[in-house]
C-alpha cells in the first residue's frame, strides 16, 4: 500500500511538471502572444475535465486503460513538440491551431491522470486523509521545476521515469474485494461503520456544492496570498514547496485531530494571514500553508458524500479550482465579472430543472447533477466570451461543446444514450432561445428609448 501512495505521489509530480515543462519550452522558442491560446486550452482540459475523466475512473472496467492512455498521450505531446522544437516545422508557418495539436493530448494525458490517481489513492487506502494529502501535494512541487528548469533533458526524464513507474505491477492493485466506498474512519470523524450511502439524495449535492465553493475561494485565496510576490526562479520553488508541505501536512493533522478541527484551524489561519498581510507582507508564506492544508479535508469529505464515486467527486473539486484560479487574475475586474456570471448562471440553472421537471424527471441524482453540470459548463463558457471572443460563430461553437459535454454528463447518471442526448439537448436548446429573446428585448427596449 505505502509502495502505491509513493509511486502515485511521484508520478503526479513527474506529470505536472512534464507539462509545464513542455508548454515553457515552447514558450521560450516561440515567445508569449502565439502560445496565450494554448495555455488556455491546456488548462481547460487539464482541470475542467477531470468530472468527465472521473466518470471514467468510477468504471471498474475502464480504470486500469487510464494510466496506459495518459502516459500514451503525454508521449504523443513529446513527440510532437520536439518535433516542433527541433525545428522539423520551421519551413511552414506556424499557426495557433499548431499549438492546439500540442495542448489537446498534453492536457487530456494530465486529466486522465489525476482522475485515475484521485480514484486508486481513494479506494486502496479507504479515504485516508494522510494518503489523499500525500497524492495531492506533489504535484504544486512538480509545477514549480518544470517551470523554473525547464529543459530538453528535464522533459525526457520525466517521460522516462513515467513510462516505468507506470508499468510497475503496484500500480495495477486490482481493487475487487474492496470496499466499493470510502468511508472515513474512526480516526477522522465518524464512529463505527460507514454510514448508509445517500446517493442520489439532495444532501450530496449541497454538500458538494458547498465544497465546490470552498475549493474556488481556496483558489482565489492562494492565488491572492501570493499577489505582488515575485514568481521566478528560487521563489517559484519555494511557493510550490510551501504548497506541497501544506497539503500534505494537512492530511497527518486531520488524521490526528479529526476533518473538521484541522479545517477550521487552516481557514482562520489563512484568512488571519491574509488580513494581516498589509503589516507584515511575509505572513503569505504561513497563509499559503495553512490554506493547502485544506486540500485532504475536502477531498475526503467529497469522497465521503459520494461513495463509488471517488473519480466523480475528485474531479468537481479539480474542476473548481479553475474559475478561482481566473477570478484572482481578474484582479479589479472581479467586482464586475461576478456578477455578471451570477445574472448569466442562476437563470439558466433554474430553465434547466424547469425543463427535466417538465419531462417528468424527479431522481434528485439527475435534478442535482444538473446544477452542477450547469456550474461546469456556463462559467467556463462565459469567461470565454468575456476574455476571448464573444462571436456568433464562437457562442455556436461553445454552445455545441456543451451540449456534447452534458450529454456525456447526463448519461452517466440515467444510464441511457438516448434520454441523456433529449436532456442535453432541450435543457440547452431551451435556456439558450429564452436568453437570446430576453437579450433581443433588451436590445428593443433600448431602441425605443
Amino acid at each position: 500500500m505505502r509502495l502505491l501512495i509513493g509511486t502515485s505521489a511521484l508520478l503526479h509530480f513527474l506529470v505536472d511538471g512534464l507539462c509545464v515543462c513542455c508548454l515553457y519550452l515552447l514558450l521560450s522558442a516561440y515567445g508569449g502572444p502565439a502560445l496565450v491560446g494554448s495555455f488556455i486550452l491546456y488548462n481547460v482540459l487539464a482541470f475542467l475535465t477531470q468530472p468527465w475523466t472521473g466518470m471514467l475512473a468510477d468504471s471498474r472496467r475502464l480504470l486500469p486503460l487510464l494510466l496506459p492512455l495518459a502516459v500514451t498521450l503525454l508521449a504523443v505531446a513529446v513527440v510532437l513538440a520536439s518535433l516542433l522544437l527541433a525545428g522539423v516545422s520551421s519551413t511552414f508557418h506556424l499557426s495557433p491551431l499548431t499549438f492546439f495539436v500540442i495542448a489537446i493530448p498534453l492536457g487530456l494525458g494530465n486529466s486522465l491522470f489525476h482522475a485515475w490517481g484521485g480514484k486508486m489513492v481513494a479506494v486502496a487506502t479507504g479515504n485516508d486523509p494522510r494518503a489523499l494529502g500525500i497524492f495531492v501535494s506533489t504535484g504544486a512541487f512538480g509545477l514549480a521545476v518544470g517551470m523554473v528548469l525547464h529543459a530538453w533533458w528535464l522533459m525526457y526524464l520525466f517521460l522516462g521515469l513515467i513510462a516505468i513507474l507506470s508499468s510497475r505491477p503496484t500500480l495495477s492493485l486490482s481493487l475487487v474485494g474492496r470496499r466499493e466506498d470510502t468511508c472515513i474512519n474512526n480516526n477522522v470523524g465518524v464512529q463505527g461503520k460507514c454510514s448508509p450511502s445517500c446517493k442520489g439524495s439532495w444532501l450530496v449535492w449541497f454538500v458538494l456544492l458547498l465544497l465546490m465553493g470552498f475549493v474556488l475561494f481556496r483558489s482565489f485565496l492562494g492565488e491572492t496570498l501570493t499577489a505582488g510576490v515575485a514568481k521566478g526562479g528560487a521563489m517559484a520553488l519555494l511557493i510550490g514547496g510551501m504548497a506541497m508541505l501544506g497539503k500534505a501536512l494537512g492530511g497527518w493533522v486531520a488524521k490526528g485531530f479529526g476533518l473538521f478541527t484541522t479545517f477550521m484551524i487552516a481557514v482562520v489561519g489563512a484568512v488571519s494571514c491574509m488580513l494581516l498581510k498589509n503589516y507584515a507582507p511575509w505572513l503569505w508564506l504561513p497563509g499559503l500553508l495553512f490554506i493547502n492544508g485544506t486540500m485532504a479535508v475536502t477531498l475526503c469529505w467529497a469522497n465521503g458524500a459520494m461513495p463509488g464515486r471517488e473519480g466523480l467527486s475528485f474531479g468537481l473539486l479539480a474542476a473548481a479550482l479553475m474559475p478561482g484560479y481566473m477570478l484572482a487574475m481578474a484582479g479589479a475586474e472581479t467586482s464586475f465579472i461576478v456578477p455578471h456570471l451570477l445574472l448569466t448562471l442562476v437563470p439558466t440553472v433554474l430553465i434547466e430543472l424547469a425543463v427535466l421537471w417538465m419531462l417528468r424527471e424527479r431522481r434528485a441524482d439527475v435534478l442535482g447533477s444538473s446544477v452542477v453540470v450547469n456550474i461546469l459548463t456556463n462559467i467556463p463558457l462565459n469567461l470565454f466570451v468575456i476574455y476571448v471572443s464573444g462571436s456568433w460563430p464562437a457562442i455556436l461553437i461553445g454552445e455545441l461543446l456543451v451540449l456534447l459535454t452534458e450529454t456525456l454528463w447526463y448519461r452517466y447518471f440515467v444510464g441511457e444514450w438516448r434520454r441523456a442526448f433529449v436532456y442535453s439537448a432541450l435543457c440547452n436548446a431551451i435556456s439558450f432561445l429564452i436568453g437570446l429573446l430576453v437579450q433581443l428585448f433588451i436590445l428593443l427596449i433600448d431602441q425605443m428609448q
